[in-house]
């Protein structure tokens, strides 16, 4: 049996008030009052505010003079930026990745493929096994830096996905764009691989921005 990884107490006060960001539990624009979150959370002062740079480095909160630390708001210009910036690292990824793919990587891809087509445990589930899907690609690269930042960019629009209103027509769309990836990784394309990684990225930013128009 593996155990469970040792999380300090800023880990774990990161991990908390990411979460309440991206699910929407904590607004934009909401103040960030520490005596609050200790309380809301159980933790004392000291980790979350030890939290507070990591969140801000993160781009999920903001300091602002004579207010403090607020939630990041959410806005047309962050998506076309983020995903702009997704697509080029995104892309590179795959590249680079395609090659390296094992017959394990392409099971696993397949295996949660399946998945996704017989999700019903909501959007936040589906959108969850859609990240693993692409860890297990991204991950072929062989960058940890490159995985690093690219879950900073997902953390940031998956506020976005939550809070979108296009689920219904978004779950087949993803659903399309994943075995059409998971095709070209099969057939060890590269070419084609980077671009149905464009085209999927560049469908969830059109269904984002149509929510923000």
């Amino acid at each position: 049996m593996t155990l469970p990884a040792y999380r300090t107490k800023r880990e774990i006060a990161v991990g908390l008030l990411r979460a309440a960001i991206i699910r929407g539990e904590l607004a934009p624009g909401t103040r960030l009052v520490l005596e609050n979150l200790s309380q809301q959370y159980e933790l004392s002062l000291t980790p979350i505010r030890e939290a507070l740079p990591v969140l801000e480095a993160e781009g999920l909160i903001v300091q602002l003079p004579h207010r403090g630390a607020v939630v990041a708001t959410m806005d047309r210009v962050e998506i076309m930026e983020l995903y702009a910036i997704r697509g080029a690292i995104e892309a590179l990824a795959t590249r680079e990745a395609v090659p390296n793919l094992t017959e394990a990587d392409l099971a696993e891809m397949a295996a949660l493929v399946q998945q996704m087509e017989t999700c019903e445990d909501g959007w936040e589930a589906f959108l969850e096994l859609d990240k693993r899907f692409h860890l297990v690609l991204y991950r072929a690269a062989g960058s940890r830096r490159w995985l690093e930042t690219i879950e900073t960019l997902w953390r940031r629009s998956t506020r976005y996905m939550l809070a979108s209103t296009a689920v219904s027509g978004a779950v087949d769309a993803i659903r399309a764009d994943h075995r059409e990836l998971l095709q070209a990784c099969r057939e060890r394309d590269a070419d084609r691989a980077q671009a149905s990684l464009l085209a999927h990225l560049g469908h969830s930013e059109q269904r984002l921005l149509h929510d923000w128009r």
